[in-house]
C-alpha cells in the first residue's frame, strides 16, 4: 500500500477505534426515532424451501451449506468469512417472503430478535462497516418479513435496531479507508432514508453524496476502479432497488444516477463469459448465475458487445460463439492497488457453454495469509518464470513489481483482424524480463483461439532467470490428455465437445491445479504447462482448436 492510502487507512482505523470505544459510542447510542414505511425493491430470487430448511438447522448461504444441529446460526462459529457475511448481512432474509406458511414466516422474527438480543450492542466484527451497511439494506428491502408476529413492543426493539445501525454508519463513514464500502455504506444511508420516507431534501443530499462517490470510483466506460467483476455486481445489486425508489420521488438526479448505472451495466457485460458467468479476474469469486442475470437484466440499454470493445484494462473479443477476455494490468487509483492481482498478459476463453481457460482466482479464506498466493503470475493464465536455485525475489517484491510495472498497460485491440494484444512488463526491473502476448480469435476456423508469445530477456541482468512456464488452467471439468503420437494434447470440454492443443517452440506437460470454488473452498483443474530455457529471444506459438 502507497503512502498516501496507507496515511488515509492508518488515520481512519484510528478515528474509527476512537468513536466506537465506549468512552465515545455513548454519544450516538441513542439515534433518530421514527418508522420504516416503505420496502425497498428486491431483485434477487426467493426460495420458499430455503425458509424450510432453516427452520430444521440447514443454511444454505454463500453457495455453502452448513447444519447447526437446530442450534441458532448466530451462535455458530463457522471460518468462513464469506459465510459469515451473508449470514450477518441478512441476504438470506428474502427467502421469508416466499415462506410457505404463516409458522414459517414468523421465524424470520425469531431469528431478527435472536440476533439483536446476542449483537444488538456495538461488537467490531459484527457491525463491520460493509456487513452493517448490507444487513441494512436487506432490512429495509423486507422489513414487514422481518417483523410478521411480533407484537409492538417487539416491533419496536427491531425498529430501534435498525436505526442504531444506520447511526453506525452515519458515524463512521468518514473513517472507513476502502472505498468500495465507503460507497456501499452510502448506498445504505441513501436506501434507509428512503425507507423511512426522511424529507425530499434530506434524500436529495445523500443521493448527490452518493454520485458523489459513484464519479470517483466508476471510470469513464463504467468500470469499478477495483477492476472487481464481483466488486462490479455487489454495487449494482444492492444501488438497483435504490434507483428504482428514487426516479419517481427525485427525476433529474434520478437520471444522473442511472445513466452512472448503466454504464457499470454494460461494463459487467464485457467481463461475461459465453456461459453467462463472470470472469476470474482480481479477485473475483463465483456468482450465482440466476444473480447475476437479476442484475443484468435490470439495465435500460442494449448489453451486447458487436465484435469487442476495450474497459479499464480489460479486452473483450468475440468470435462466432466464443468469447476471449484479456488483462493487461492496468491499475485506475491509488486507493485500489490492494486489490489487484498480478495477472498481467492473462486471459480466459469460453465456447457457448464451456469455459475451456480460466484463472484460478482468489484464495479461500480458510487459507489465511496464504491466501494472498494466488494474487501471484502462477494463479493466472500468463507467463511465470523459474530458476534453478533459490528464488531470489520475494513473493510481495514480486506482486509489487507487477504493480507498478504494469500500471499504466492498455490492451490494443484489432477488431479488423480480431487480435489483442498484451505487454507485460511485471518482471522488467527484477529480471531484465519482458513479454509481449498476440492473442487471435479466427471466427473462421471455429472459433479457434491462437496465441503468440514473444519472451525478451537480457541475460546479463543479475536475475535473470533460468527458465519461462506458460500456463494455461483449464476450466472446470475440461479433461486434457497428453497425445505423444500426435503432438497434441487432446481436450474434452464439460459438454463433451473435442477440442485439441497444439504448440511450437516449448515443451509441454499436464499438471493438477486448483480453482476457487464457493462449495469446495478449492476445486481441482488441470493447467496445461509451456516450459523452456531463457534466451535473449524467443517465440513459443500454440493454438486450441476444435476438433470436427
Amino acid at each position: 500500500m502507497s503512502g498516501g492510502p496507507f496515511l488515509r487507512h492508518t488515520l481512519g482505523a484510528i478515528a474509527d477505534w476512537f468513536v466506537t470505544s465506549p468512552a465515545f459510542r455513548w454519544t450516538w447510542a441513542a439515534p433518530e426515532k421514527g418508522n420504516v414505511k416503505r420496502k425497498l425493491l428486491e431483485i434477487r430470487p426467493a426460495d420458499g424451501h430455503s425458509v424450510d430448511d432453516m427452520m430444521i438447522g440447514q443454511y444454505l448461504l454463500a453457495q455453502r451449506l452448513v447444519d447447526t444441529s437446530g442450534t441458532s446460526p448466530f451462535a455458530v462459529d463457522y471460518g468462513t468469512d464469506e459465510w459469515f457475511e451473508e449470514l450477518h448481512g441478512f441476504t438470506w432474509l428474502r427467502h421469508f417472503s416466499a415462506a410457505h406458511d404463516e409458522g414459517s414466516k414468523k421465524f424470520a422474527g425469531t431469528l431478527a430478535m435472536d440476533w439483536i438480543s446476542r449483537y444488538g450492542q456495538f461488537s467490531k466484527k459484527i457491525w463491520d462497516n460493509k456487513i452493517t451497511a448490507l444487513r441494512v439494506l436487506n432490512w429495509a428491502k423486507h422489513f414487514d418479513v422481518l417483523n410478521f408476529g411480533l407484537n409492538d413492543p417487539r416491533r419496536a426493539v427491531v425498529e430501534r435496531s435498525f436505526f442504531e445501525q444506520v447511526q453506525s454508519l452515519r458515524i463512521r463513514i468518514n473513517f472507513e479507508a476502502d472505498p468500495a464500502r465507503r460507497l456501499l455504506m452510502r448506498v445504505a444511508l441513501l436506501g434507509a432514508a428512503i425507507a423511512v420516507e426522511r424529507p425530499k431534501e434530506d434524500v436529495a443530499k445523500l443521493l448527490e453524496r452518493t454520485l458523489l462517490s459513484l464519479n470517483r470510483q466508476i471510470d469513464a466506460n463504467g468500470l469499478h476502479k477495483s477492476r472487481s467483476g464481483e466488486e462490479q455486481f455487489l454495487l449494482l445489486l444492492e444501488m438497483i432497488p435504490v434507483r428504482h425508489a428514487i426516479t419517481p420521488l427525485l427525476p433529474d438526479l434520478a437520471k444522473q444516477f442511472a445513466q452512472v448505472l448503466d454504464r457499470m451495466h454494460q461494463s459487467l457485460s464485457l467481463l461475461m463469459h459465453t456461459t453467462g458467468e463472470l470472469s476470474f479476474f482480481n479477485g473475483t469469486r463465483t456468482v450465482p448465475h440466476e444473480m447475476l442475470l437479476s442484475v443484468q437484466s435490470r439495465a435500460t440499454d442494449n448489453l451486447d458487445i458487436e465484435r469487442g470493445a476495450i474497459s479499464g484494462g480489460y479486452a473483450a473479443l468475440l468470435g462466432q460463439n466464443s468469447k476471449l477476455i484479456a488483462e493487461s494490468g492496468q491499475e485506475l487509483g491509488d486507493d485500489f492497488r490492494s486489490r489487484l492481482f498480478a495477472g498481467a498478459a492473462s486471459f480466459e476463453y469460453s465456447f457457448r457453454n464451456d469455459l475451456i481457460v480460466t484463472n484460478c482466482g482468489p484464495g479461500p479464506s480458510s487459507l489465511g495469509e496464504d491466501a494472498d498466493l494466488f494474487r501471484l503470475p502462477a494463479s493466472h493464465s500468463t507467463l511465470e518464470i523459474e530458476y534453478q536455485g533459490k528464488f531470489p525475489i520475494k513473493s510481495e517484491q514480486l506482486l509489487a513489481g507487477h504493480m507498478k510495472a504494469n500500471r499504466d498497460r492498455v490492451p490494443k485491440l484489432n477488431l479488423e483482424e480480431r487480435t489483442v494484444t498484451l505487454n507485460n512488463a511485471g518482471y522488467e526491473a527484477m529480471t531484465g524480463l519482458v513479454h509481449e502476448r498476440i492473442l487471435s480469435v479466427l471466427a473462421n476456423d471455429g472459433d479457434a483461439l491462437l496465441g503468440q508469445d514473444i519472451i525478451r530477456c537480457d541475460l546479463t541482468h543479475k536475475n535473470a532467470p533460468d527458465q519461462f512456464l506458460l500456463r494455461f488452467h483449464l476450466g472446470p471439468g475440461v479433461e486434457a490428455e497428453l497425445n505423444d503420437s500426435s503432438n497434441q494434447i487432446e481436450l474434452r470440454l464439460r459438454s463433451g465437445g473435442k477440442w485439441a492443443f497444439i504448440w511450437e517452440g516449448a515443451n509441454a506437460i499436464v499438471e493438477p491445479s486448483a480453482r476457487y470454488s464457493a462449495h469446495k473452498g478449492l476445486q481441482p483443474i488441470q493447467q496445461i504447462v509451456l516450459s523452456g530455457s531463457i534466451q535473449a529471444e524467443q517465440e513459443v506459438v500454440w493454438t486450441f482448436m476444435p476438433q470436427t
